[in-house]
């Protein structure tokens, strides 16, 4: 994509954000960059500042999409950063922590519960590299030690991660 391309993309993101009512501080602070890099008339904003802005629009171009479905993928990025903080999330959403228990509740779900499925669905991706240690995925998925990802593993899916690896998931 060519500069004049992505400036004109960002600037149409940022106005569309602000258009449905987010502010500007909000903004900044949900897309983690200065308040003043957004004034700018071309601002410059790396790969994980666009996926932010991109995150916001989907939040608020996919009402009709279940609440669960937009909440998914911030928990599956925080998991990638470190440990899922269910405030951030809330943060992200501009929302409090209650009301984001309160609308996934109205679809019958928890966010324990969808923390527990982003972290089985990235187990499995993350099995299918034979190189990588099961502590680092342990680690990566925000477990404390490998023997609690493991008990959570056998709990999913019937089996340990090192059979689950050693047999392609057929055990």
């Amino acid at each position: 994509m060519s500069r004049d391309s992505l400036a004109q993309l960002v600037t149409a993101m940022l106005g569309y954000i602000q258009s449905v009512g987010v502010t500007p501080q909000q903004l900044a602070k949900a897309a983690d960059l200065p308040e003043e890099q957004l004034s700018q008339p071309e601002p410059r904003l790396s790969a994980a500042q666009l996926q932010r802005l991109w995150l916001i629009i989907q939040s608020k171009l996919v009402p009709a999409f279940s609440f669960s479905v937009q909440v998914r993928p911030l928990i599956q990025a925080q998991l990638a950063r470190g440990k899922v903080k269910v405030e951030a999330i809330a943060d992200q959403l501009h929302m409090s922590r209650h009301t984001l228990y309160k609308r996934l509740k109205e679809e019958n779900q928890t966010f324990a519960g969808l923390l527990e499925e982003v972290r089985r669905e990235q187990a499995l991706v993350y099995l299918r590299d034979r190189h990588r240690p099961l502590v680092e995925i342990a680690e990566q998925l925000g477990f404390s030690e490998l023997s609690a990802f493991s008990r959570a593993f056998k709990r999913w899916m019937g089996v340990s991660p090192a059979e689950y690896r050693t047999t392609g998931g057929l055990a």
